[in-house]
């Protein structure tokens, strides 16, 4: 008897684990977007309410695209977007564009305030209801990175921050632009 309490204790405490270990194996690339996707464009206001961007004109005027899904209550998410932002700079005289979209829909002010506060001046848009969020799939993760081409291509889809973002998004954009082109 004692062998079978054993076994059921062993079993309840299995079951758990297998639930969580489920739950992140059902992300699979088909529940993203993969490179070589077309993006679904539309178009969507500025976080300040300035302007409507067009995006698919944005993405065919460009060398290269960079959308920045993140949110403001995950600590890794913003120091992606630090990150993110020092990329930005390094590009800002080529033709590549950057856009930030935050989850945090229902409080824009404080997306704002953190923005300023950190200094971070990489344009954002307002995604209000979450119809691009949901269309790139970035909704279950905290922090997501798409390079498109200016054929509207996923040419970088990035559903995480791995510690060398940077590196990885300046390689993926690099391979967009003439040789000249480069900062």
């Amino acid at each position: 008897m004692p062998i079978i309490r054993l076994r059921n204790v062993a079993l309840i405490a299995l079951v758990p684990l297998m639930a969580l270990a489920c739950s992140q194996a059902g992300k699979t690339p088909s529940d993203r977007l993969n490179p070589g996707d077309q993006v679904p464009l539309g178009s969507l206001p500025e976080l300040d309410g300035n302007r409507e961007v067009v995006l698919a004109k944005q993405v065919h005027d460009a060398y290269a695209t960079v959308f920045i899904f993140w949110s403001m209550t995950c600590p890794s998410c913003r120091e992606a977007l630090l990150e993110c932002q020092k990329v930005y700079e390094e590009y800002g005289r080529t033709s590549v564009v950057f856009y930030g979209i935050n989850f945090d829909i229902e409080n824009t002010q404080g997306v704002r305030a953190f923005l300023k506060g950190e200094g971070v001046t990489l344009p954002h848009l307002w995604d209000r209801g979450q119809r691009m969020t949901r269309e790139y799939k970035a909704l279950d993760y905290t922090f997501s990175a798409f390079v498109i081409d200016s054929d509207g291509v996923i040419v970088l889809a990035q559903y995480d921050h791995p510690p060398d973002l940077a590196d990885i998004l300046r390689e993926a954009i690099n391979k967009q632009l003439p040789s000249g082109a480069r900062p």
